[in-house]
């Protein structure tokens, strides 16, 4: 007796994020035209506080992203230049500095962008971040905050309740302008939604496990764009989708369908990849090799405990889960989340991109490669590649880079 073997699907729920994106940014500029105030912040400023108050939001990163996959960055990165701006100012920031600035716009960024009537700021994952900001409330003559987020310098992350206070504090003057644009606040609302991201956490985490499996069940461009839609996605439709996807993956693994038939090797990639080229993230799968995890899924959440969310303290647990956010420096937490990441994932070889604009990755490259060999025995390949801006787009010194490390990895694997 024969056993049958499942026929190999597309997963179905990737395909419904990159729609989600798009009309999450429709319904913003849409939200606009109606005469409703919009939001400018960041992506690790608390999205729950958004959701509660129904405020439409523009993230700075997310407008870039876009841009990039658009093949247009370089030209708003230009823009940002010749107001001024250095070509070594983070290229997400100079791009979406373009699109603020400039007089015209091509037709499909006019299609999703709207200007701000208050702007809410981050100092992390780094001070740029607070600065590119502040450049776009002088721009647009709006109210601007800047919320101040401790480095996390207490171990296990016990953080002290006065640190808590502070930041809630801050979070609580930012709530107090969004109300004076018109916005309610709903205490028991914000508590549903902390208890809604919670649960989706709880789902992301056995997402995580199915991925960790050999073969890997999903793809890194799929997975990417998961990731966009755990922020972007109304709490609701996010759990919906997240729980869809989790009994997809368990599917695979419980039948061993892998993203490759042959997976030879397992491939963890920390910077930013090309996001206007993300054909390049699936480029090592012509050697049997697939990347497991991309680094930049950590921008958009997903790397916390659930237990740090508490109903019935929503702003105290927000502010918990920020300033002990891995991207939240100093790099002490990211190593040792990096090391425990490449284990988990069973990865062979870690690639390492140097963005070289960034003000946050550069200095982490050499101390991950180091954490991943000396307690992991993993080796890293480390390479210069900016992910968004098309000025700066080699495709030929990026695949000669990966060609070469992966042939070394195949040759250590057939040598033992």
């Amino acid at each position: 007796m024969t056993t049958e073997i499942p026929e190999k699907k597309e997963l179905q729920i990737p395909s419904q994020m990159f729609d989600i994106l798009m009309a999450y940014a429709a319904n913003v500029k849409m939200a606009k035209d109606k005469g409703k105030p919009v939001v400018w912040s960041s992506v690790l400023v608390p999205k729950e506080i958004f959701q509660a108050m129904d405020v439409p939001v523009i993230y700075l990163e997310l407008i870039s992203a876009v841009v990039a996959l658009m093949q247009s960055s370089g030209q708003y990165c230009e823009i940002a230049e010749e107001k001024g701006f250095s070509r070594d100012v983070c290229a997400f920031h100079r791009c979406f500095l373009g699109c603020a600035a400039a007089e015209e716009r091509d037709p499909f960024l006019e299609s999703v962008f709207a200007t701000p009537d208050l702007i809410i700021a981050s100092n992390i994952p780094c001070i740029s971040e607070s600065k590119s900001l502040l450049f776009s409330a002088k721009h647009f003559k709006c109210p601007y905050i800047l919320i101040d987020t401790p480095l996390n310098t207490w171990e296990n992350n016990e953080v002290p309740d006065y640190t808590v206070e502070y930041y809630v504090g801050q979070l609580r003057e930012a709530i107090d302008l969004i109300k004076g644009q018109g916005y309610k606040f709903d205490l028991d609302r914000l508590k549903d939604t902390v208890d809604l991201s919670r649960r989706l956490m709880l789902v992301l985490d056995e997402v995580e496990g199915y991925r960790k499996a050999v073969p890997t069940p999903i793809g890194p461009v799929d997975a990417l764009w998961c990731s966009v839609a755990t922020r972007l996605a109304e709490p609701n439709l996010a759990l919906d989708l997240f729980t869809q996807l989790r009994d997809e993956l368990k599917e695979r693994v419980e039948n061993k369908i892998g993203v490759l038939d042959d997976e030879k090797l397992r491939l963890y990639f920390f910077g930013v990849p090309t996001l206007y080229n993300m054909e390049l993230l699936n480029y090592p799968e012509k050697y049997g090799a697939i990347i497991i995890k991309s680094w930049l899924e950590y921008l958009f959440g997903g790397a916390f405990d659930p237990n740090i969310l508490n109903p019935e303290k929503p702003l105290e647990s927000l502010a918990i889960r920020t300033i002990t956010d891995i991207l939240n420096p100093p790099f002490g937490s990211m190593l040792d989340f990096t090391v425990k990441e490449v284990k988990d994932f069973q990865a062979d070889g870690v690639l390492s991109v140097v963005k070289r604009s960034c003000g946050l990755l550069p200095g982490m490259t050499r101390p991950i490669k180091d954490a991943v060999y000396d307690k992991a025995g993993i080796p890293t390949t480390i390479f210069d590649l900016d992910g968004l801006d098309t000025r700066e787009r080699d495709d030929v010194t990026a695949t000669t880079n990966i060609d070469s490390f992966i042939e070394t990895l195949l040759a250590s694997k057939r040598r033992s």
